[in-house]
């Protein structure tokens, strides 16, 4: 699936979680994205890359620093409709996922800088498109010399 190297790792995704978060969607989850969770619920990567995500998500039981749910609840002010978060980067970027729409199985990264308007709605600064599916996002990741 990918060659991407893990300082820690967490088991397969309980089909029940699979089915309790396509249920919040109202949606069934980008095939790529709900195979990589059926074989290994996200973790934390090792060392430094070219996209810096440090941490991908999981939605089974997985400590709260790498917890899909916990990021949703913490940043759903500022995680647009039709995505999800699947990944952090040290400076509280966002890797998101698209669920909907003509992006959907798209991975963007959303920076953690914010701007608030006149009438309080909170923006990101910058959102950028990385990749065009999950198995693509994953095969472009890339180490960086330390």
């Amino acid at each position: 699936m990918t060659s991407l190297t893990y300082e820690e790792t967490f088991p397969a995704a309980p089909a029940s979680k699979l089915a309790e978060l396509e249920e919040r969607l109202g949606a069934r989850l980008p095939e790529p994205y709900r195979a990589y969770l059926a074989a290994q619920d996200g973790g934390a990567l090792e060392g430094y890359n070219n996209h810096g995500i440090e941490i991908i998500l999981g939605i089974g039981e997985v400590p709260q620093w790498s917890s899909l749910w916990y990021l949703l609840s913490q940043e759903s002010d500022v995680i647009p409709a039709g995505f999800i978060p699947v990944g952090s980067d040290a400076g509280g970027g966002l890797f998101l996922l698209a669920v909907a729409g003509s992006d959907r199985g798209s991975v963007w990264h959303q920076s953690s800088e914010t701007e608030e308007d006149d009438s309080g709605t909170v923006t990101p600064v910058s959102r950028e498109r990385l990749a065009d599916s999950w198995d693509g996002f994953l095969s472009s990741i890339e180490p960086l010399e330390e």
